[in-house]
């Protein structure tokens, strides 16, 4: 039961500045990059290239914001950050020009979405025909790594760690094996338990059908 109260913190300080608004979200779906880059609206924070299928061109995934504002410090007000929402796109080649394949408009967490932080920033990546997003909290992180299937990017891994109360705690999230790998610990000693959890899921999970993060449940006080 030890792991609950670091379950309740982090739940707590990711989801408490939930997405509410009702944004207009722009459509780019099949849109080429140069087209996305014409709407003055949303600008882009983030982007990567590399392969993420069969052919020989690079593919992209950007993460848009809305509005034209560039965090600078912490000093900003909390109700310019809460107006900021994000979109990711991805865009695929099938060989010819990457076109926007797939959009999200919920799962990439707002600029005022990291609890204890004041700011945060996704960290996007292609490698290994995988895509990584990667969020750095105050006192840990979460990593979403995803493969190119069937016209959509289905997660394969995932990882958490984080510390409250003098507590740590670490999952791996295996997809492909149904499992999570999960260590508990203290900051105090080196020791720690690890134990093995089934997930409960009925298949891959597609990109594009994400919602907010933390609101996908898939074991006992498991949250993705």
């Amino acid at each position: 039961m030890r792991i609950i109260p670091l379950f309740i913190f982090l739940l707590f300080n990711f989801t408490a500045f939930g997405q509410t608004n009702d944004t207009a979200y722009p459509d780019f779906s099949g849109k080429v990059l140069s087209e996305v880059l014409q709407n003055k609206d949303w600008i882009v924070i983030e982007k990567a290239e590399g392969y993420l299928n069969n052919d020989q061109i690079k593919d992209v995934a950007v993460i848009l914001q809305s509005g034209n504002h560039r965090f600078k410090s912490c000093s900003e007000s909390a109700e310019l950050l809460a107006d900021e929402e994000r979109i990711i796109l991805v865009l695929i080649s099938e060989n010819g020009e990457p076109k926007v394949t797939i959009q999200n408009n919920k799962f990439i967490a707002r600029p005022d979405e990291g609890g204890m932080a004041c700011y945060i920033e996704p960290d996007i990546s292609i490698e290994n025909n995988q895509l990584t997003i990667f969020y750095e909290h105050l006192r840990g992180y979460t990593s979403y790594l995803f493969e190119h299937k069937a016209e959509d990017m289905i997660l394969v891994s995932a990882e958490s760690s984080g510390i409250s109360g003098g507590k740590s705690g670490y999952d791996y999230f295996d997809f492909r094996k149904g499992i999570i790998k999960s260590k508990e610990g203290t900051i105090s000693s080196d020791s720690t338990k690890t134990k093995t959890i089934p997930i409960k899921f009925d298949g891959f999970k597609k990109l594009s059908e994400f919602g907010e993060r933390f609101d996908w449940k898939v074991a006992e006080y498991k949250y993705l």
